[in-house]
Formats: structure tokens, sequence, C-alpha cells
């Protein structure tokens, strides 16, 4: 047994099971067999990891074929918690048990080559602790493809959270030689390509993708990753291609760069023994192939070191980039000698020939770049004294020229001097007055953006304070309906009091839209739908009843008009623009109602936020009084109207409609004559998606808390005591504080499941500061931000940085119900 109650490897970090397992050869067992008694008495002990090859089992040396059983028992102290085993791969397939449960296997084991399947890839396996921390490891490995059986690297014991990173970091590691290899490959294949006498660069380019494709194949073979159904035998010929030509290509890249230096006989002789191995792995089996590898390394070597020489010779001959190339080299041959005897069992370090050729690409690129550069600036010398010689020849050329023709050359320039001044004299003229138009136009249109921000502003705040003011008004009713009987007679009075108040939360949301902070939810919809809601709603009717000479027709798309919106606004923008067409037609008329899509491919010139692309037109066109010139450039101002306040509207309408068709990312396009009518065209982006289904009907049973601690962050004392008796009226506990401050240090005295936070609160801190600070001590705090000033910036940062949901004031049962359950779902 492996005591481990010191190893805490949360603190320690991994650790390498390496040592001495049970081994059980000849036998595949599992852990009921070792329960019952049924298994044979163990071969003996076995170094893991290591390959079985050469160990003496009854008097028999063992070769690379057959199947063994290996058994370790751990103690693991069970405070640790969660632990995981990182396997890598074993020759060449094996399974492994958890005390008594399958855990994981590569592959199939078999006690023979036709029962079983090679497999070749490393795993995680979570294991629990028992309370006792005992935990039995059986591993079963079988072999009869791989010159070799047996588990090369050690099984490594880490804390469960600590597995997914190591993994991580050890396949971004491969990737990224894998990558850096591969695209080197391609620049100088692509090298070759442009200049095919170069053939350096073809072998180098074959140098960079075998080393690529063995980087995708060791360590965490990440090429299994992005290829999981590719066959074992395929996998293991490409790992042993990219061993056996790495020499022989190393030899013709060398003779390439320094064919003076090394001998043409050799180089072929190289490609030839490149040829055989080439067809060896690709045609022989596995069991061939693996096995001549002790045979093969010492002549890789070979032809490393005859490459090593070359470059001597070449450096102490001077030849350009001999020295750096025969540095690199060295490394690289360190490496390789490396591999060979990790391959052979001598040591146990790694593979790291990928990331020697690595350097050595690398010094390669600085070498070429090198070269380049000397080419080039040679080239660009060469071009400048060129150039020289060529603007003298056209200077004498020009001279002699202008000489013979002064007469009739200076003339000529003359005119064409006093034709050009002339032209540019009424270009200047032209560009000034296209610039005072301009000018004119762009101080209106900063003088109007600057009067609009300033009444929204001035909009958006009065709607703010009334939205709290409103949330009595709304809230309260709605409470008391709750535990009204439906006979009651206070019942109509409470319903016409909430009514009363949502008209008034409907007339502030105009406000809201005037100040661009009114939207704070799109959803898909059919414009099509929006308008004949509206056609068949009350409001409509109570219209047509106030003019009855008034009649409207419909030319709607065939197919359905999907825009991303907000229901609600583009509702009351239809009401607002067909209210004031049939206003505008005191002695009746028509008012036309049209959809279709439209390809937008230029914006109007004073609407520089508009887009291009798809578009959904909403185009209401009456043939009423029309409105003058002077009006029409501010009917979009808010307040302003040629109606009598009060009477026939607000001074909001048009406002509202140009508010919305802002947000919602669209542009308007009107025109009028008086005497003869108006018309208004609304542009609103196109969207492919699609409705969602309709949510279901609502119903207080189904949203009720089960005693959640929700606390209530709000500056308005009357606010916090309706939230507090709709929580309460909802299942949850409810607690409240009036600011910021008091909300962060409740939490860190006493955590709440949910707050129901204020956006804006003066004086003090507002809600996404307050959100950001709780998130500090209490990571995934859950919260739903309540605003009557939907200030959708701000909203949207809380949404990013936790678990928040928002709520528009004044808020009612059903949104706070729907909103806290979909939050504490999250």
């Amino acid at each position: 047994m492996l005591d481990l109650d010191r190893w805490q490897t949360a603190r320690d970090g991994p650790l390498r099971l390496a040592g001495q397992w049970e081994f059980y050869w000849g036998a595949l067992l599992s852990p009921v067999d070792f329960r019952s008694g049924a298994a044979p008495e163990k071969t003996g002990w076995f170094n893991m990891p290591a390959v079985w090859n050469g160990i003496s089992v009854d008097g028999r040396q063992l070769d690379g074929v057959g199947v063994a059983t290996f058994r370790l028992r751990l103690r693991i102290d069970p405070r640790q918690g969660r632990q995981a085993l990182i396997i890598p791969y074993a020759f060449t397939a094996y399974r492994l048990w958890v005390d008594d449960q399958p855990a994981v296997a590569v592959g199939r084991v078999g006690t023979s080559a036709d029962h079983m399947v090679p497999g070749y890839r490393s795993r995680v396996v979570f294991i629990d602790t028992q309370t006792d921390g005992a935990v039995d490891l059986t591993l079963q490995i079988s072999n009869f493809m791989h010159a070799k059986g047996g588990m090369r690297d050690p099984i490594r014991l880490v804390a469960a959270s600590q597995a997914p990173g190591i993994m991580h970091r050890a396949l971004v590691k491969d990737v990224m030689v894998f990558g850096c290899l591969l695209i080197m490959g391609i620049y100088h294949l692509a090298m070759f390509a442009f200049r095919r006498s170069d053939r350096f660069n073809l072998y180098f380019a074959l140098c960079c993708f075998f080393f690529s494709m063995r980087a995708s194949l060791t360590g965490e073979v990440f090429l299994l990753v992005l290829f999981p159904d590719l066959e074992w035998r395929i996998t293991v010929r490409l790992e042993w291609l990219c061993v056996y030509l790495g020499g022989p290509l190393a030899v013709a890249f060398v003779h390439a760069c320094f064919p003076s230096e090394c001998n043409f006989r050799i180089c072929r002789g190289g490609l030839a023994v490149a040829v055989i191995l080439a067809l060896m792995t690709l045609l022989a089996p596995p069991m061939v192939f693996t096995g001549m590898f002790p045979l093969i390394s010492p002549l890789i070597v070979l032809m490393l070191a005859y490459c090593s020489w070359v470059l001597l010779v070449a450096t102490l001959r001077g030849r350009s980039g001999a020295l750096p190339m025969l540095l690199n080299l060295v490394l690289v041959i360190a490496a390789v000698v490396n591999d060979v005897l990790y391959a052979n069992e001598v040591i146990h370090t790694g593979h790291y020939i990928p990331y020697g050729m690595l350097l050595f690409v690398f010094s390669q690129a600085m070498i070429l770049a090198r070269r380049s550069a000397s080419a080039h600036r040679r080239l660009e010398a060469t071009n400048v004294a060129h150039e020289l010689e060529i603007r003298e020849r056209k200077r004498a050329e020009a001279e002699v020229k202008a000489y013979r023709d002064r007469l009739e050359d200076l003339v000529k320039k003359r005119t064409d001097a006093l034709a050009l001044a002339n032209r540019r004299l009424q270009q200047e003229l032209d560009d000034r007055k296209t610039a005072e138009m301009e000018k004119s136009s762009l101080q209106e249109r900063l003088q109007r953006a600057k009067k609009m921000e300033a009444l929204g502003t001035l909009a958006g705040g009065v709607a703010h304070d009334l939205n709290n003011i409103l949330s009595g008004v709304v809230g309260y009713p709605d409470l008391l309906l709750q535990d009204l009987p439906s006979d009651s007679p206070l019942r109509n009075p409470m319903l016409t009091i909430r009514q009363s108040g949502r008209k008034a939360a409907a007339i502030v949301q105009d406000l809201l839209t005037l100040a661009r902070r009114g939207v704070a939810d799109f959803k898909v919809l059919d414009l099509n739908r929006i308008v004949t809601d509206y056609l068949n709603s009350p409001e409509f009717e109570k219209l047509i009843q106030f003019h009855p000479a008034v009649s409207v027709k419909t030319r709607l798309a065939a197919t359905p008009m999907y825009v991303k919106g907000s229901p609600v606004h583009l509702f009351k923008t239809v009401m607002n623009l067909v209210s004031n067409a049939a206003e505008a037609m005191p002695e009746g008329g028509v008012i036309r109602i049209q959809t279709e899509s439209r390809l937008v491919d230029r914006p109007p010139d004073d609407d520089d936020a508009a887009r291009t692309g798809a578009h959904i037109a909403l185009t209401i066109k009456d043939n009423g009084i029309g409105i003058s010139q002077d009006d029409m450039e501010r009917i979009f101002e808010p307040f302003y109207t040629k109606k009598i306040m009060g009477n026939s509207g607000t001074g909001l309408g048009m406002a509202v409609v140009w508010g919305t068709v802002k947000d919602h990312n669209g542009f308007i396009d009107s025109g009028s004559r008086e005497g003869a009518g108006s018309t208004f065209t609304l542009y609103f982006p196109a969207t492919c998606e699609r409705p969602a289904k309709a949510p279901a009907r609502w119903c207080l049973g189904n949203h009720r808390g089960k005693g959640e601690t929700v606390l209530v962050v709000d500056d308005v004392a009357e606010q916090r005591d309706l939230a507090s008796a709709m929580l309460t009226k909802l299942g949850y506990r409810a607690e409240a504080v009036s600011s910021g401050e008091a909300a962060v240090d409740h939490v860190a005295r006493r955590p709440v499941e949910l707050l129901l936070l204020d956006m804006i609160m003066d004086p003090g801190i507002d809600g996404l500061e307050t959100y950001q600070r709780i998130l500090e001590s209490t990571p995934g705090q859950r919260a739903v931000i309540a605003s009557g000033y939907a200030e959708t910036a701000r909203i949207r940062e809380a949404q990013r940085i936790g678990f928040a949901t928002y709520l528009k004031k004044p808020y009612e049962l059903e949104s706070l119900a729907k909103a806290i359950r979909a939050t504490l779902a999250k």
C-alpha cells in the first residue's frame, strides 16, 4: 500500500505513481478475481512505468507480446476531496478499475490479437475516496501489435480541480509546437514553389511537416482529439514515418544548402534509405517497423553527425549561415539522442525532438530573413543607381526638347496655366458654396440635437421620479386584490386605481422613450401583427368614434415582416401616427397603411446613425390638410404641437415616434404638402430570427417562494415598504436597507439569496457600484435590478458581471414574481 496521507495534491502538486506495482503476467484479472480469491499468485513486483520487454518470468525473457495485470493500493486523506488520475497511453490497449468499478478503457484488452483492439489516447479519471481513504487500482494491459508492451509514462495523481488545467496546458503546448512547425513548413513550401532552384526550401518544408505531425502524435496526441475515429494502425504508421524520415531529410537539406561541402553520393544514399524505411513503415505490420528502431536509431544519429561535420566544414570555409545552423543542429542532435534513449527505455524524460526542431526552424527563418534583407538592400542600391541614370537621361532629353520647342512650349504652358487657374478658382468657389451649405445644415442639426438632448434629459429625470411615485399606485392595488374576494364592493375601485396607475405609467413610458431610455428589452415580432392588433384595439375604435368620416385601408405584405423591437413602443408608434392622420382630416378622408420589405443602399444624408441593408418599411399616408415646411422641421420636438394642449394631445406623440424609431436603429422618411396630405415612412432593420413561443399563463401558485431571503435596497422608504409587502405575499423573507453602503455591510454580515436592487440611489453609491462591491466579497450573488429610469448601459454592465435580471418600475406582483424566479433559477 502506498500511504499518501501526508501528500496534499492541491498543495504539493501532482504525484507520479512510479514505483513497485503488483505484477500478474499472462492474465487479465479484475477486482472480482482478487476479492473472490480466484486470482493466481502474483508474478512479482513491477517497477512502473516501464515496458516488460526483457523481464525474466519463469526463466524466460519476455518480448513485447502478451497480457498483464498490475495492481496498486493507495491510501489518500479523505479530507482532500475528489482526486483525478491522468493516465498516459500504453502499448497498446488498457483497462483500469478504481476499487470495484471500471473507470476507463483505451482500445479493448484481449488475450490475443484477434480479441483485442489497440488504442492510442491519454485519459483523465476522477475518483472519490472512501471513508477510510483506501483506493485500489487494477490495470490490465494487452499488446499483440507493438514491439514493446507496457506503459512508458507514469500515471499521475492530481487534485480533481487541477486535472483540466494540466491537460489543457499540455495540449496548448503541443498545439503551439505543431502550429509553428506547420506554418513554417507551408511558408518554405511556398518559397520553393516560387523558386524551384532552391531545393533546400523543399527539404526544410518536409522536415517541418513531418516533425509537426510527430508533435501531434506524442504527448497529449491531440490529432486524435481532432479525429477521434482515426484508426490506430494509421496513427502509429504516421508516427514512425516521421521518426524514420528525419535523418535522411536532414542530410538532403544540408546538401541543398552547402553542395560543395556535402558528398552527393551520401545524400542519394540517405534518400534511398528514406524510401526503404518509408515503404516498410507503410506496408509492414506495426510489430515489424516498431521493432526495427534499435537497429535504425544508430543510423539516424550517424546521419545527423555527418550533417554536423558538413556544417563544421562550411563554417571553417566562411559560408553564410553555417555557424548558427551548426549550433542549432547540435541542439537538435541532443534532442534526437534523448528521444532515442527514451524510446529504448534507457532514460525516462519524454519526447523533445519537436522542441529542438522548433528552435532549428526559427534559427533557419532568421538566416533566410538575413539573406533576403541583404539581397533586398543590393537590389535597392541597383534600383537607385538605375533610377538616377534614367533621371539624368530624361533631364538631358527634356533640355534638348525644351531648347528646340521653347517658344511653342512656353505659349502652351502659359495657356494651360491660365485654364488651370480658372478651373481651380471655379472649383474653389463651388467648394466654398458647398461647405457653407453643409456648415449651415450641420449647425441646424447640432442645435436640434442639443435641444432634443436637453428636453430628453429633463423628461427622463421627471419620468424617473414619477415611476417611483407610481409604484405605490400600481403595486398596492395589485397586492390588495390578491386578498379581496371576487364579490367585494372594493374590488372594482381597486381595479380602477390600478388601471389609472397603469395609464399614468404609460405616459411616463412616453417620457422615457423621449429620453431614449425607455426600450430595455427587444424581441422578434411581426410588424403586420402590430398594425392589425392596433386596428382591432379599443383605442382605434375610440378614434373612429371621434372621426366617423375617416376610413383606413391597409396593404400589408403577404409574408410576415419580422423585426426586433418592443411591441408596446411599436404599437404606440402606429397609434400616434394614425391618430395624427385622422386629426389632420377634419372633413374626413382615407388613411393608407402599407408594409413592405426594402433594401436600403443609401441612408438619408441627415441621419448619420442610419444603417444600410434589408429593412421593413411601414408607411402611413393621409390626404388631410398637410404640414407646412416650417412645422415639418419641428414636428419631432417634444411638446411642440399645433393642437390645443390637454385637449387632443400632450405634444409628445411625434417625439415618442422619433425616439422609438431611433431606439430600434431605424430612421424616418417624411414628406408633406399643405392641402395634399402627409406621408411618414418608418424604416426598421429586418431580422432573420423568428418569434419565440408565447409564455404560459401566469399563476401566483407557480411563482411562490420557499422562504428565501431577499434584501430590498432602495433609497425611497415607500418603495422599500411596498417591495417588502410584495415579497412577503410571494412567500419570501424580506429585509430592507436604504443605501448601497448599508447593503454591502448587510450582505457581508448575513448573506442573502437575492438582492432587489434599485439602480439609481442618491446620495451614496448607485446600484451598479453596490452590486460590484457585493460581488467582490460574495461571488455569484444573484440580483434583480429595478429602475424607473432605464440606464441600459449600466444595467447591461450589471448583467454582464453577475447573475442579474432587469425589472422596470413601476412593477406589479406578476412581473416581480417572474423576475425573482428567473433569477434564482440561473
